[in-house]
């Protein structure tokens, strides 16, 4: 499907499409991190924290990042019915970049505070000490 819209320039030329293959390329990247760490988890890998957090961070973001993808697409064909002749400019397909910038920016910034601020163990050296990849593992606060 990638390749049909990369080759096909019409695709190009409308936001619709653009936004509609930005979302595949996010939920794939959410199916494969999901399943990585899915893998990962059963069966007991360990390794050090510093490779599991960027992981953990890929798959948090993806996953909040399709709901807004989804939104992001209901609002352009609301603005696209509201205005049928002209399209604004946030919305035409050069621009419509700075939005999904700002979706990736929204989605990535929340996960990153999570596993920012979280307790640590003192005992647990990020580059060294091998844990599971779990967010539990990672991020030890009972309030979070």
């Amino acid at each position: 499907m990638l390749r049909i819209f990369a080759t096909n320039r019409h695709f190009l030329d409308n936001s619709r499409y653009i936004l509609f293959a930005y979302m595949l390329i996010n939920d794939t990247l959410q199916l494969l991190s999901s399943v990585i760490l899915f893998l990962l988890v059963i069966g007991l890998v360990t390794f050090p924290t510093v490779y599991c957090v960027p992981l953990l961070l890929l798959s948090t973001s993806t996953f909040m990042n399709t709901t807004l993808i989804l939104a992001t697409m209901s609002l352009e064909r609301y603005v696209a019915i509201i205005y049928p002749l002209q399209c604004p400019a946030a919305w035409r397909s050069d621009r419509i970049w700075i939005i999904i910038l700002s979706i990736w920016f929204l989605s990535f910034i929340f996960p990153m505070i999570e596993y920012s601020i979280g307790e640590r163990d003192p005992a647990v050296d990020i580059l060294s000490t091998p844990v599971l990849c779990k967010a539990i593992y990672i991020n030890l606060s009972p309030i979070q």
